[in-house]
């Protein structure tokens, strides 16, 4: 699927992302310094089964499960305790699909942001409500229609939405239920002449990470490692503010008159097993070995970036994880790993 590398129409998808990405071939030679960094296990551990995905909030981390009656098990890291259950499996008005990312947004983060790829829809829930166990939280369902293209979608502010998409282009801004416009360029997309956009988005599957204070999206590639910052300019356009693309992912696309796919093939680097944003910083658990058709990858290493993607420093944890979430002002990393059973581990960074 290679060919030779058009300037012309490099030239142009440049044009169209604001920015150049700058292209990395090997990310661990950007850094300068390192940290090593010491693991506490969680004993509420012993109350999961099997971990998805991890969200912190403040200190609530919202644990993605396979419960039966609710999607996420709600635990404070600091003090080791299971707070209790979160967002109810069904479909009803606040109900949940097992197709979730969270995001926050809101003045002061204060709002947390619930887009159901399952269902198609937004939720907006306010975080204190969720902090109360005592009570159901209230949810408020956007009353925005969302375009079926949409693969992930963020809220930035009270009326502005981020969404990656299944279309030539990946990124399009919404306001409410508008198209705006449509920006980007798909990783060396220049490799891919024969690939439509929607077979490139079924083989990067974009994941979308707002800025926990600031209306920033930090955009990876799930099955590669490119980064993409997305924030809104002066005049409120969508722009790609800084990026770094170290490789393209590895697939076979296949299509028929009625349907699109791309298989990904063993020998994928993913190179971002797990990423976590916080308001200063972005953390990649990082890992340069093809996925093999392992269904959780590990790691030690975590590369830490700002938000303009400069090498801050890499951290040497001193244990293996596949998952992990960290807390908005940097305080602490939560890592999960399976080694028969769930674990959870605290690693503190101040």
């Amino acid at each position: 699927m290679q060919t030779k590398l058009n300037f012309g129409l490099l030239l142009i998808l440049c044009l169209q992302s604001c920015i150049k990405p700058d292209i990395v071939t090997n990310p661990l030679l950007s850094f300068e310094s390192f940290k090593e960094v010491k693991n506490v296990r969680l004993n509420v551990s012993d109350s999961l089964i099997r971990v998805w995905d991890l969200t912190l909030v403040d200190d609530v981390l919202f644990v993605r499960g396979d419960g039966p009656e609710f999607l996420f098990s709600l635990i404070n890291p600091r003090s080791d305790y299971y707070l209790g259950d979160f967002g109810r499996l069904g479909q009803g008005p606040c109900e949940l699909s097992k197709s979730v990312f969270l995001n926050r947004f809101g003045k002061n983060g204060d709002i947390l942001g619930v887009f159901d790829a399952s269902q198609i829809r937004f939720l907006s829930i306010l975080i204190s409500s969720v902090q109360n166990i005592e009570q159901e939280p209230e949810c408020i369902p956007s009353s925005y229609s969302i375009a079926p293209n949409v693969m992930k979608l963020v809220k930035t502010d009270s009326i502005n939405f981020i969404a990656s998409t299944l279309s030539d282009k990946p990124y399009e801004l919404y306001r409410g239920n508008e198209k705006i416009l449509s920006i980007g360029a798909y990783p060396f997309q220049e490799s891919f002449a024969n690939a439509s956009g929607i077979e490139l988005a079924l083989a990067y599957q974009f994941r979308l990470y707002k800025n926990p204070t600031k209306s920033i999206v930090l955009s990876t590639s799930s099955f590669s490692f490119n980064m993409d910052v997305l924030s809104l300019n002066e005049k409120q356009n969508l722009e790609i503010s800084s990026s770094q693309h170290f490789w393209p992912t590895s697939f076979e696309a296949s299509s028929t008159s009625s349907s699109f796919s791309s298989t990904i093939l063993p020998d994928a680097v993913f190179g971002n097993i797990s990423t976590a944003v916080s308001a200063d910083k972005i953390y990649v658990l990082y890992n340069d070995l093809p996925w093999n058709n392992d269904l959780f990858q590990t790691s030690k290493r975590i590369l830490v970036y700002d938000w303009d993607l400069n090498p801050i420093e890499i951290l040497e944890l001193d244990q293996e994880v596949s998952r992990i979430a960290v807390h908005e002002d940097d305080n602490y990393l939560v890592g999960y790993v399976d080694d028969g059973k769930a674990n959870l581990f605290r690693f503190d960074l101040r």
